[in-house]
């Protein structure tokens, strides 16, 4: 597996679970938000085995109800997810996987084998090549596609999926962005959250890490634009105030 970093007990990655946090370094794509740009490179973090991994879970295991597999973008490494899958199931913990959901083929081998309980996909945009090519490093192609698919794969699976999607100024914050995501996924996951862009950390965009992020204001006014769109579920996420329900 090659690592970007483990957070031993978080609360706020899988909310009702205290879990363990594993940070995949390498990522596909390259959004202007992203707070973990340090492990977009494909030979970024560190090579380590499942030894490694082994002894944090032990360490931890009466503390931990679960763990989440973040990055970067954990399916790029297929194999190290799936030993990561299998360490924690040996244990007894519950298995996250965060994802951009660009590989479809391996969440479904991932499903078929009983290895994840839930998926955090990041909805970055309407499920179309043009909306979605500020987010990649090359043009869009098929990727919305895979999402769709992905999304798919995951409700024929009966697996709890929480779509995701940032609002950051100038990029992804406005009411018709977020009626198209809504209206291109409202049969396809349990719950959608909007999550506050937060210009600490290693913000890949320099000129979006230098505006102010939106306010809860104006999350709770997208909120009802999806929920009017269709979705049943709609949360908001800020570093204040962390999840709260909206519908």
């Amino acid at each position: 597996m090659r690592l970007g970093g483990v957070v031993e007990t978080s609360t706020i990655d899988w909310y009702g679970n205290v879990s363990l946090v594993v940070f995949f370094a390498g990522c596909n794509f390259r959004c202007p938000y992203c707070q973990n740009s340090g492990l977009i490179p494909l030979d970024s973090g560190e090579m380590l085995g499942p030894e490694y991994l082994r002894k944090r879970l032990e360490k931890e295991k009466n503390l931990l109800d679960s763990i989440v597999l973040s990055g970067g973008e954990p399916l790029l490494q297929p194999e190290g997810i799936r030993m990561a899958c299998r360490l924690a199931k040996e244990i007894g913990l519950k298995v996250m996987l965060n994802t951009n959901g660009s590989r479809p083929n391996v969440i479904g081998e991932l499903l078929n084998d009983g290895l994840i309980d839930r998926v955090a996909l990041d909805v970055k945009a309407p499920l179309n090549p043009e909306s979605y090519a500020p987010f990649l490093e090359t043009e869009g192609g098929n990727v919305p596609a895979m999402v769709k698919r992905t999304l798919e794969i995951c409700r024929e699976r009966g697996v709890e999926v929480e779509a995701r999607t940032t609002i950051a100024p100038g990029l992804s914050d406005e009411p018709g962005f977020i009626k198209a995501i809504a209206e291109d996924i409202r049969d396809l996951c349990d719950l959608y959250v909007l999550q506050q862009f937060d210009n600490m950390g290693e913000v890949l965009c320099q000129d979006l890490k230098s505006k102010t992020p939106p306010t809860k204001e104006k999350l709770i006014e997208l909120a009802r634009v999806a929920s009017e769109a269709g979705i049943g579920n709609v949360y908001i996420k800020t570093r204040r105030s962390g999840l709260e329900r909206i519908r």
